[in-house]
């Protein structure tokens, strides 16, 4: 039981560290193997620099083997900045090939990559990018308690127009919780860096992940 008090604690520290919040959840509302699909919707704030950022995406994903599969989203998002009220709506097909391999029992890789089309409004159509995350997630041989999952990730996103890596986002620890047979619930602490023209600029975000299946 102490492990379990010990990742929660640390957990609950975390926004006393935190420049931003983010919040996602996944509706899954159909599963017909190999077919899944679902809606997830999210949040983000950023305490520092004031933006807020809304997302809701529908989402397709068909399992082509035991180890791979294949997903279509279609995103639209509001941007927004309280300051000075500007807002912009941004608009993102999306295709995902994420291979995975199970390194023991309990121990999976799994390598999700993503290629968006981002159309930003009354802007042009050239802030395509790529987005590749790395994680490792070890599912616990006995619960303890509602925990049941311990996981590390990293993202790089590169900037097709830009022919740059422009944006990392580092997961040191998450931890999963189930909360009932149909619902999980994902917090970790990530690391976001952002690239500018000449320097990289560091964040840190609290944030959760509820994954729901009807």
């Amino acid at each position: 039981m102490r492990p379990f008090l010990w990742l929660v604690a640390l957990m609950s520290a975390a926004p006393l560290h935190a420049d931003e919040w983010w919040a996602w959840s996944m509706l899954e509302f159909y599963r017909a193997p190999p077919w899944t699909a679902g809606v997830f919707l999210g949040n983000r704030a950023d305490m520092e620099d004031g933006s807020y950022v809304q997302i809701v995406s529908p989402r397709l994903k068909y399992a082509a083997s035991p180890w791979l599969d294949l997903g279509i989203g279609l995103s639209g998002l509001s941007i927004e900045n309280p300051k000075n009220h500007a807002r912009y709506e941004q608009f993102r097909p999306e295709l995902e090939i994420n291979p995975r391999h199970d390194l023991t029992k309990n121990l999976r890789l799994e390598w999700r990559n993503r290629m968006e089309w981002r159309w930003n409004e009354h802007a042009a159509f050239t802030t395509h990018r790529t987005r590749h995350r790395l994680q490792a997630a070890w599912t616990l041989p006995r619960p303890l308690g509602p925990l049941t999952r311990l996981f590390a990730s990293n993202e790089w996103l590169v900037d097709l127009h830009r022919s740059q890596w422009t944006e990392n986002r580092l997961v040191p620890l998450g931890i999963t919780f189930k909360l009932s047979n149909t619902a999980d619930l994902d917090c970790f602490h990530m690391i976001v860096s952002l690239r500018s023209a000449t320097m990289w600029k560091h964040e840190s975000v609290l944030g959760t992940y509820l994954r729901l299946r009807f």
